[in-house]
């Protein structure tokens, strides 16, 4: 960022005071290797401003029998060949007691693998997940407090958080943190995707334009739907 202000800062003064410039560059004999060294710093500096995160939000409001009861907030931040999503979320139900469950999610690329994710999820005070996973020399290792885990599963380019910002229409896998595993996607047609749990629960994600604007969430206990606010 900084960098960025001061190529800017440079860019209006120059423009400001250029003819007093002129005048004075006309009088100061410039070394050569002084002028190769500022055009050098100037194209460092318009590259570097050109390199500016672009950020992409969306949010969705969580219904259960037509009534908001939740909402889900993703972010995907990319720089260069790099690219973060991250996922806030949070649902009030009553089942006799209310229940509030709130999440947040993680997953990071670079060139296109994921290289990094995480997720935490808690139930009122009581947390219900915390683990992190980490793409090292060794393959990927999951980490849960104090334990790490080895997982036996192959280089990944996608995750159940990619599927908000990109139709899968060239991807027939995901890979889901809450299972470690990769699942398959089963094409609905009429921009539709269902993914089948192995806990035999499922969820449809529904999209246009290339962005998913609605999920069906089925249960065996319940039924829910997410649908795109903006």
């Amino acid at each position: 960022m900084v960098p960025v202000l001061l190529y800017l800062l440079v860019k209006k003064y120059v423009f400001k005071n250029w003819p007093a410039i002129r005048r004075r560059m006309t009088q100061v004999v410039v070394p050569k290797n002084f002028l190769l060294m500022a055009g050098f710093l100037m194209l460092m500096l318009m590259k570097l401003a050109s390199l500016k995160a672009q950020d992409k939000q969306l949010q969705y409001n969580i219904l259960r029998n037509g009534k908001v009861i939740g909402w889900t907030k993703l972010t995907k931040t990319t720089t260069d060949q790099k690219s973060k999503i991250s996922l806030e979320s949070e649902v009030k139900a009553r089942f006799i007691f209310l229940f509030v469950v709130s999440a947040l999610e993680e997953a990071a690329f670079e060139n296109g693998v994921l290289v990094y994710s995480s997720q935490f999820r808690k139930t009122n005070s009581d947390v219900k997940e915390n683990k992190t996973m980490k793409l090292t020399n060794h393959g990927y290792e999951m980490y849960k407090g104090k334990d790490t885990e080895q997982l036996q599963i192959p280089i990944l380019r996608n995750h159940m958080l990619s599927l908000y910002f990109d139709e899968p229409t060239q991807c027939s896998r995901v890979y889901s943190d809450s299972f470690q595993r990769v699942l398959d996607i089963e094409r609905l047609g009429k921009g539709g995707y269902k993914i089948n749990l192995p806990d035999g629960n499922s969820s449809s994600y529904y999209y246009e334009n290339g962005i998913c604007t609605r999920v069906e969430i089925n249960h065996r206990m319940y039924s829910a739907e997410m649908v795109l606010s903006k």
